[in-house]
């Protein structure tokens, strides 16, 4: 009973300052914000696929000797390029729900970081 009094207390003290906020988030900004974070493990995924790509056609190219090696390189380099066509088509729909709902689509600015610490 103590754990959970300590759980309710925590979420209590940690929700708190998301519930003062709670009438300045609307729908548009809830979508853009997940958007924004989609946009960004799309492009984290995407340079993972280049370098895997990149390091399997290299492989592909090395390993000419051996056949077995070789094909599995072929597997790799095609499944890259499946990767590739899944990872763009993602990004093609958070474009389509950017544009969609007209959400803003301009980068964050860091010129307001000093006020996220307090002095």
């Amino acid at each position: 009973m103590k754990n959970q009094h300590k759980t309710i207390l925590a979420l209590a003290a940690i929700l708190t300052p998301l519930s003062t906020n709670a009438a300045q988030v609307t729908l548009k900004t809830l979508m853009a914000l997940v958007a924004d974070y989609l946009n960004t493990a799309l492009e984290l995924l995407m340079g993972l696929a280049v370098l895997f790509f990149v390091w399997y056609v290299i492989k592909y190219f090395i390993r000419s000797g051996d056949s077995k090696e070789r094909t599995e390189a072929s597997q790799y380099v095609l499944w890259s390029i499946i990767g590739f066509f899944v990872i763009l088509s993602f990004w093609g729909l958070v474009n389509i729900l950017s544009s969609t709902f007209n959400l803003n689509t301009n980068a964050p600015s860091m010129n307001n970081i000093n006020s996220l610490f307090p002095r």
